[in-house]
């Protein structure tokens, strides 16, 4: 057993199948077509979030999402502080959440409760598994016998080198969310545009260009990655993600594999915490790049 856990929250989207030791996610609440989710005891499976998103009829059926208070922060971290596990927490972007400043007060509190205790709270300037490879690579240095301290500063370097390449099935996300004006969405959706967009070194997700085709749109989150990526034999793990395009995630991961050299890669699920904001068909491309400057 380590003498540290490693936490992130349930925006990270890491796949289970990982199956990692001493780690764990915090949950997080939503709520879709007027029904109230806390992500842990009550939840809709992937295919069953999407499918109610593509369902609503009114506005008030589109699905939100609530920040993580410091008191679940606190009922969450408490039980592994009391085991005798110190903590370092890879953080949702403080640029998308309030859930930062949340956890850190949290953690403040906790370290006059467990004064001998360790927690370290980092703001990951992430989302989705662009998080979630931050966890990935600290669960690694980990394991192979680094010191909390090191640990530390693996997920410090690796928040400025995990990059996300997204393109979106639906620009009216975009719109709700005010990334985009009503008129650029109505064009968007009128022409089929897809939107292709990245996290930006501050932490927020931001329009880079767009296509005209889902495949084309593919085709570009493919070549924004191959552009930035660090050499692929630096790559230990590339993520393709989807938001209920299974079949999409099949295809854009033997692009990825052909044109960025890589083979160590997982398909993950975006879940319904992302999902909310980014809609059923979203498609992602995740790795270790230079920097996140476009």
């Amino acid at each position: 057993m380590s003498s540290y856990f490693i936490t992130t929250e349930a925006t990270s989207d890491y796949p289970p199948s990982l199956e990692e030791k001493d780690f764990a996610i915090i949950p997080m609440s939503y709520s879709v077509c007027g029904k109230d989710y806390d992500g842990e005891n009550t939840k809709l499976s992937v295919k069953e979030f999407y499918d109610a998103c593509r369902n609503a009829k009114t506005k008030e059926d589109l699905p939100t999402t609530a920040m993580v208070t410091a008191y679940t922060a606190k009922e969450f971290f408490t039980p592994i502080l009391k085991t005798g596990h110190d903590i370092i927490h890879i953080g949702f972007s403080s640029q998308l959440s309030g859930t930062y400043d949340q956890l850190c007060a949290a953690a403040e509190e906790l370290r006059k409760e467990f004064p001998e205790r360790k927690i370290t709270v980092i703001d990951s300037k992430a989302a989705c598994f662009v998080e979630g490879l931050i966890a990935y690579y600290t669960l690694r240095a980990r394991d192979e016998g680094a010191s909390y301290e090191e640990c530390v500063k693996v997920a410090e370097d690796i928040s400025d080198k995990s990059c996300g390449f997204f393109t979106i099935e639906d620009i009216n996300h975009l719109c709700r969310t005010g990334r985009v004006s009503k008129a650029e969405a109505f064009i968007g959706s009128t022409l089929h545009i897809k939107p292709i967009l990245h996290i930006n070194p501050e932490g927020k997700l931001i329009p880079v260009t767009k296509a005209i085709s889902k495949k084309r749109a593919m085709r570009g989150v493919v070549e924004l990655a191959k552009k930035k990526m660090l050499p692929p034999e630096s790559q230990k793990l590339v993520g393709i993600g989807h938001a209920d395009a299974y079949e999409d995630a099949v295809a854009l991961e033997a692009i990825v594999k052909e044109e960025l050299g890589v083979q160590n890669t997982v398909i993950f699920d975006v879940g319904s915490v992302i999902g909310s904001h980014v809609g059923a068909g979203m498609l992602a491309v995740v790795l270790l790049c230079t920097d996140k400057n476009l």
